[in-house]
């Protein structure tokens, strides 16, 4: 399977390129966080990775499962 390239524009002279594997749930939600990130304009890589460090763990209490002890 070929991978899907996902151009996210830093600021107004760098990108950064991901291949996804169309294949794989994980890197096809990994490239939708970025994508959200990448839509915000951050000015810096150091700004898309603080974004996007902010929004997975926005969104990880939705996602994380509860271990409990089963009496």
């Amino acid at each position: 399977m070929e991978k899907e390239k996902i151009t996210l524009p830093i600021g107004n002279n760098k990108a950064l390129i991901f291949e996804a594997d169309p294949g794989n749930t994980a890197d096809l939600d990994f490239a939708k966080q970025c994508r959200e990130v990448a839509a915000t304009q951050p000015q810096s890589i150091q700004e898309f990775f603080i974004r996007l460090s902010n929004l997975q763990q926005q969104q990880s209490p939705e996602t994380s499962r509860k271990v409990g002890r089963k009496i």
